[in-house]
């Protein structure tokens, strides 16, 4: 089996007042980007992440623009634990670090690539997932993002010696 892809869609974000969504309770921020109209490019370790095809293309964009950490989105709420397990680093018999699942966003400046650019990486969640995208829109209307990009990767029976197909979906008539 190969896989196709990657496969993007894209969402404009759509700057609405008086929004009775979910708040951005889970969103941990360690700093405020000062960023002008950013695009935001996401992908998910999981089942649409087939040959980690997205999440290295969204790291290897992330690494080669040093878009650098910003917020992150609590796992606490959005994953059952008992399957999607911390890391343990242990060394000499002694726990040297403990790594939660996480969902991390990273910014760019145009400075660096002409445009600004944040990126999410991590894992899909497995629980709440409409308290999940509440937190990523939050952020994208917060920063004034013009537009949401997800990566994803499906397997499919392609032999490798055939073309990769690679398709695309949004929702904005004008792209």
């Amino acid at each position: 089996m190969g896989t196709t892809g990657p496969a993007a869609t894209v969402w404009t974000v759509q700057h609405e007042t008086g929004d009775t969504g979910g708040g951005p309770d889970h969103l941990r921020w360690s700093r405020t980007p000062a960023l002008s109209r950013p695009v935001i490019v996401i992908a998910f370790e999981g089942w649409n992440d087939a040959g980690d095809a997205a999440t290295t293309a969204v790291r290897h964009l992330r690494d080669r623009l040093r878009a650098q950490p910003f917020a992150d989105i609590d796992p606490e709420a959005f994953f059952d634990f008992a399957s999607t397990r911390p890391v343990i680093e242990i060394d000499d018999g002694r726990t040297r670090r403990l790594t939660w699942p996480s969902n991390e966003f990273c910014a760019t400046s145009s400075e660096v690539s002409g445009v600004e650019v944040i990126t999410l990486l991590g894992i899909e969640p497995q629980l709440r997932w409409r308290t999940f995208c509440e937190q990523v829109i939050s952020l994208a209307r917060e920063l004034d993002a013009r537009m949401v990009v997800t990566l994803g990767a499906l397997l499919a029976e392609v032999a490798h010696t055939r073309p990769v197909e690679v398709f695309g979906t949004t929702y904005d008539e004008h792209l």
